[in-house]
């Protein structure tokens, strides 16, 4: 057994549910995360979704926010977003989106989504996200609060301290891109050094 297989599938107890439009990413997701997480059932057509969580349960939703050719508003993923949320035993969900949506992502975290992963996605990022989403999913299940506790009740400050963290890594991408990749110039627009940019890249993983 090699190295990589040693983490194979660590969370059986776990399913994870993909809805996403191209069938070229299901299919990746699910070559990539079947055997290192936990196994997978892909969805193309937002009108299924509802229905695949009653009949699946999944601890982890990964959503895509755009669906239909040329749509980039994300309208449609975060009304998905919403409904999923106001279910009585929710997943955890991840958003995905692409790289030029950063700002659409960071609205998602702002409503209750757990992370977002940009495509095309880097693998070990992917894994370790759906890892530590189940992680949540898990603890969650252990003492989820009354629906009458208020947003900032709900949150432990661990959790906050990561949603914080991706918020800063979604300003990063959304300046590197703005820079079209120029670092000098991505640092200046946040206010940072060119060093004190490359600490935050690294720490990110960017």
């Amino acid at each position: 057994m090699n190295e990589e297989d040693d983490d194979l599938l660590l969370t059986p107890r776990h399913s994870l549910l993909l809805l996403d439009d191209d069938p070229g990413v299901g299919l990746a997701a699910q070559l990539l995360l079947q055997r290192r997480v936990a196994p997978i059932t892909c969805l193309r057509r937002p009108a299924e979704l509802m229905a695949a969580l009653d009949k699946l349960q999944p601890s982890l939703l990964l959503l895509d926010l755009n669906f239909g050719p040329g749509r980039t508003d994300g309208e449609q993923g975060l009304k998905l977003l919403s409904e999923v949320l106001a279910r009585a035993a929710p997943p955890v969900v991840v958003v995905m989106t692409a790289y030029a949506e950063i700002e659409l992502a960071v609205q998602a975290l702002r409503r209750g989504a757990f992370d977002f992963i940009t495509k095309p996605w880097d693998n070990p990022r992917l894994i370790a996200t759906c890892r530590e989403a189940l992680q949540r999913y898990e603890q969650q299940g252990q003492g989820r609060a009354p629906a009458a506790a208020s947003a900032h009740d709900l949150i432990p400050s661990e959790e906050t301290d990561r949603s914080l963290a991706a918020q800063e890594r979604a300003a990063l991408l959304s300046a590197m891109a703005a820079a079209e990749g120029n670092l000098s110039a991505a640092a200046r627009s946040l206010g940072l050094s060119r060093a004190a940019l490359y600490r935050r890249l690294d720490k990110h993983g960017l």
